[in-house]
Order: structure tokens, then sequence, then C-alpha cells
């Protein structure tokens, strides 16, 4: 069992390494590619679903306070509030599903397919906040916007998320 100091530490550095994919990012209309997601499902691969989720609401929650947590070194309630902020919410819902399916023991299979249904509820939160903020027409219209010009990168960030979470854990970091 793992000292609350040493989860408290290794929380505080994924959240840390959150911000810095947060800031990896190209501006692409309303929505930038960043890689936030790359670090959301690494979370998740690493951590049990309830600590996960934790760890990425505290990201959230200190980007919503004002620190520039979020992409191109934003943050604020307004972040939250604004066509990006469904995306926000989905990392909290994507880390714990993923790290559920993901399983305590490793598995490429469990990992990768963990990744794809956390994603698609990035996706889905997104497209609802895109809809409706942005008065689109449909779902569809709001994932043509906001899903099709980024679901592309995505292989390559489950690629990494998968990779480095092995790695990680091969090293002796265990999940708690």
């Amino acid at each position: 069992m793992q000292s609350k100091i040493k989860k408290m530490a290794t929380m505080a550095m994924l959240v840390a390494l959150l911000v810095v994919c947060s800031q990896l990012a190209v501006p692409v209309g309303n929505v930038p590619i960043t890689a936030q997601t790359a670090a959301v499902m690494l979370i998740a691969l690493l951590l049990s679903p309830g600590y996960a989720a934790l760890t990425v609401l505290i990201f959230i929650l200190a980007g919503g306070i004002g620190l520039p947590f979020f992409a191109n070194f934003k943050g604020g309630f307004g972040v939250l509030l604004g066509p990006t902020g469904g995306y926000l919410y989905g990392f909290v819902a994507a880390a714990a599903l993923i790290s559920l399916i993901a399983g305590r023991q490793f598995s490429w299979l469990r990992s990768i397919a963990g990744c794809v249904v956390g994603l698609l509820f990035v996706y889905l939160f997104g497209a609802v906040q895109l809809k409706l903020l942005l008065d689109l027409d449909s779902y569809g219209a709001a994932f043509a916007l906001g899903g099709i010009p980024y679901i592309f990168f995505e292989p390559i960030k489950i690629a990494v998320a998968v990779v480095a979470a092995k790695m990680l854990q091969s090293r002796g970091l265990d999940r708690f």
C-alpha cells in the first residue's frame, strides 16, 4: 500500500503533466488540437477510477478558478462555460471509464479499448456543449465541427498513452 504522501505526489505530477500537455496546442477553429487527451488517458491507465477522475477534476477546478492550466494558457470559469468546456467535463468521465475498463493488471487490449471508450465520452460531452453554445442545428453538426478534424490524431495519442503506461508500470509505478 502506498503512503498518502506518495499518492498525492503522484497525482500532483500527473496534474502537472496534464497542464503541460494542455499547452501543446495547435489552434484550429473553436477547439484546439492538444495533447490533453493523451495525458488524460495516461492518468487513467496509471490510477484507479476514483483517483484518475479526482486527478483530472483537480486540474479542472484549478483551471476553473483562474490558473492558466487550459489550452493556450487560459483559465477561469469562462473556459468551462465556453465552447470547449464540454471536452473538459468529458475528461473526468473518460478518466474513470478508461481506468475501469483497463483494470488493475496491464492489458494492451483492455487499455486500448478503455481509451477508445473514454474518447467517445470526451467527444460526446464536447459535442453537446458545442451544439448548445454555438446554436448548431444538430449534434452531428457539432461533432463535424468539434470532432472530425481532431479524431485522426487520437490513435497516435492512444498509442503514446498506452506505451507510456506500460513503461511506467514495468518500472515500478504501482497503480492505486
